[in-house]
C-alpha cells in the first residue's frame, strides 16, 4: 500500500564516480608571471674563451723616454780640412762645432812704388821683408788687399823669396807720370 508522505524526504547515498571525461581545451595564456624559482647551482668554469671585445680608446701620451740609445755626441775638436774620407766615428758632431781656421795671418805689408812714366798695365814683382815667412811656405801663401789701393792696382800672388822675405806679384796702373801707387795687403799662410 502506498503511503503519501509529507514531502520531506531524506537524500540517498552518493553513487560511485563516473568515468573520466575528455581533456578540455587549453586555457588562455596568463599575463601574470609565476613565482621565481630557487637559484640553481653554479656551473663549471668554461675552458673556451669568449669573443674579443672592441678596441678601447687610445690612452694619453706618456712622458718622454730616456735618450740612452741615441747616438752619442762627440767632444773632440773638429778636424781641419784635408783629404776627403767617410770616417769611422760612431759619435755625432754638435751643431755649433767650429773647424780650425784654414788661414793664419803672417803679417801685413804695403806694395808701393813711385814711377816716372807708366804707359801700359804691367805685371811686376816686389820683394818685401816680412817676419814669419819661411822657405817651406812655397805654395802655401795667399795675399789679399786689406785697404783702399791706388786705382788700377791689383795683387795677384805671393811666395817666399827667402826666409823673412815675401815676393808679391801685382798689376800696376795703366797710365801715369811721376805717380805713386800703393797696395796695402795681408799675407796669409794656408794651414790645412
Amino acid at each position: 500500500m502506498t503511503v503519501k508522505g509529507s514531502g520531506l524526504g531524506v537524500p540517498g547515498k552518493t553513487g560511485p564516480a563516473g568515468p573520466k571525461g575528455d581533456k578540455g581545451d587549453p586555457g588562455a595564456a596568463s599575463i601574470v608571471p609565476g613565482p621565481k624559482g630557487d637559484k640553481g647551482d653554479t656551473g663549471a668554469a668554461s675552458t673556451v674563451p669568449g669573443p674579443v671585445g672592441p678596441a678601447g680608446p687610445t690612452g694619453a701620451t706618456g712622458p718622454a723616454g730616456s735618450n740612452a740609445s741615441a747616438t752619442p755626441l762627440s767632444n773632440a775638436t773638429p778636424k781641419a780640412l784635408g783629404t776627403a774620407a767617410p770616417g769611422s766615428s760612431t759619435s755625432a758632431a754638435r751643431d755649433d762645432h767650429v773647424h780650425p781656421a784654414q788661414l793664419a795671418l803672417v803679417g801685413n805689408v804695403v806694395v808701393t812704388e813711385q814711377t816716372l812714366i807708366a804707359l801700359a798695365v804691367g805685371m811686376k814683382r816686389m820683394t818685401l821683408a816680412l817676419a814669419g815667412i819661411t822657405t817651406a811656405d812655397m805654395g802655401k801663401l795667399v795675399v789679399v788687399p786689406n785697404g783702399a789701393s791706388t786705382t788700377g792696382c791689383e795683387v795677384q800672388n805671393a811666395y817666399p823669396a827667402a826666409a823673412g822675405q815675401v815676393s808679391i806679384g801685382y798689376y800696376t796702373p795703366a797710365l801715369g807720370i811721376a805717380t805713386t801707387y800703393s797696395i796695402p795687403v795681408s799675407v796669409y799662410r794656408i794651414t790645412a
